[in-house]
């Protein structure tokens, strides 16, 4: 970037931050004088489970505290320096995510000046810089996803995996992106690292398999590093059908899947080991059994609420109910992860916003996880805002608004509005499905790589010439 881009960049961080002090100012003078708080009740459970470990204890004895220790330890200044020390910190987080939304919209060529109005849907939205300031920690997730797309994209191969072993660790949910990311990685992707030993006599067994499948093959399989699995498959001849899905298998199982998953799986089961070190078996169950097994009867933004608020008494209807929510929400988030992998910010977008849509509990925050993705695949929508852009955005808040005024008149005037909220929800579900229907059918694919392994210039003038490779971490020069 320019001298003078950067300063463009550097002006809408400043904005953004003064946007973020003043919520914090504003919350504080909330909290000491309305009845109803600025402050979410989710930091309120951060802050007495980091008091916990202060004391030697553990954080679980904090009631409904459902997150990893990590967390709690992390706000531990919460106690020793100053209450709202992880409001700052999630703030300064939205700040990082801002910065490398940027970074990746340039990387791919969008001239910087450009990218600013995509990075401020993202620095100065007004619902994320509330999110963060009122105590929630979706945008350190933010940080830990975005850094593993950006690591991926400049093939830091390590750092990628340990963001994303992080990632999962912190909260369970980005697992889905390892279904984008695997088929990501395959041939074309290249060998981004120095094989260890292990898998450099991985690879010399896989090349003898596939020889013993077909012997004829060998020259064909010792270019196979550099071809797409379809091309190895041609003119091999007709085999048995369970030979030709092992030998599927086997070209699938590339050795950069393999480290992938064997890195990624190691960084998650350490930091999870030493958690169950520190914490026992109440670790494993409020941090991830608790979320699998989860019956949340109370009013959220799910199409599901209303039937676990009707059947939360009733055991095996509500197992049979939990098993019906669940098995969409993975057919769908595993079809879009491998039907759009190549494009990958498109595809972890998407599953994203379909696995909150169809997820047995919704809440404001869980729209974080997907707004962080939109400014990187918005450059790619054929969608003009006016007309159908700005149908689908209010027809999203729409039907938020009347499911919020149903809410309130719940929860703080008493009346009885459960059929009205359900209804509501089945609205913004309903939404929510149009929306990602018209964004499917409305994408310009993008693969993220060309032919040649480098950065594809998806949004610059022209092809610009050379520019920095694809391993480098840097910003590349914008047209």
């Amino acid at each position: 970037m320019t001298k003078t881009d950067c300063f463009t960049f550097t002006n809408l961080c400043i904005a953004a931050t003064v946007l973020r002090v003043l919520l914090l100012v504003y919350g504080e003078w909330q909290d000491r004088h309305l009845d109803v708080k600025y402050t979410d009740i989710d930091y309120l459970v951060f802050t007495d489970a980091a008091r916990h470990i202060t004391k030697g204890e553990s954080p679980y004895a904090r009631a409904t505290y459902r997150y990893t220790p990590l967390l709690a330890i992390l706000l531990t200044p919460n106690i020793y320096v100053f209450f709202a020390f992880g409001k700052c910190l999630f703030a300064l987080a939205d700040l990082g995510v801002g910065y490398l939304i940027h970074q990746i919209l340039v990387l791919r060529g969008m001239p910087s000046r450009k990218a600013l109005w995509f990075d401020a849907l993202w620095l100065l939205n007004p619902m994320v810089a509330n999110i963060s300031t009122r105590g929630n920690a979706e945008s350190l997730l933010g940080i830990m996803v975005l850094g593993t797309l950006y690591f991926v994209l400049t093939r830091q191969f390590y750092p990628a995996c340990t963001a994303f072993g992080l990632a999962v660790h912190f909260k369970i949910y980005p697992i889905i992106y390892a279904v984008p990311l695997v088929f990501l990685l395959d041939a074309r992707y290249g060998d981004p690292v120095e094989w260890p030993t292990l898998m450099w006599s991985y690879q010399q067994l896989r090349l003898s398999l596939l020889q013993r499948l077909h012997p004829a093959s060998s020259s064909i399989i010792q270019d196979r590093n550099r071809q797409d699995k379809s091309d190895l498959s041609t003119g091999l001849g007709r085999r048995h059908r369970a030979q030709q899905i092992m030998r599927h298998v086997i070209l699938f199982l590339t050795p950069t899947r393999i480290m992938f998953a064997i890195t990624s799986a190691a960084v998650f089961f350490f930091l999870t080991g030493a958690m169950y070190h520190l914490y026992g078996d109440e670790f494993l169950e409020h941090t991830y059994l608790y979320h699998v097994t989860r019956k949340d009867h109370r009013h959220n933004f799910s199409v599901w609420f209303y039937q676990m608020y009707l059947t939360f008494d009733a055991p095996i209807a509500g197992k049979i109910l939990g098993l019906v929510a669940f098995l969409p929400q993975l057919a769908l988030v595993t079809f879009v992860g491998i039907a759009f992998a190549k494009d990958i910010f498109f595809a972890c977008f998407l599953q994203t916003f379909l696995f909150v849509a169809f997820n047995k509990v919704c809440t404001s925050q869980y729209f974080m996880w997907y707004i962080c993705l939109l400014p990187l695949i918005l450059p790619s929508t054929n969608i003009w805002f006016r007309w159908k852009g700005l149908s689908l955005i209010s027809a999203w808040i729409a039907s938020q608004g009347a499911w919020l005024h149903f809410a309130y008149r719940l929860e703080f005037l008493g009346n009885n509005t459960f059929f009205s909220l359900w209804v509501s929800s089945m609205v913004f579900f309903i939404s929510n499905c149009w929306i990602a229907v018209e964004l499917m059918l409305n994408h310009q694919f993008e693969n993220v790589y060309g032919s040649t392994g480098r950065i594809r210039w998806v949004w610059g003038m022209g092809d610009p010439g050379p520019r920095p490779d694809a391993s480098t971490s840097g910003t590349s020069t914008s047209s």
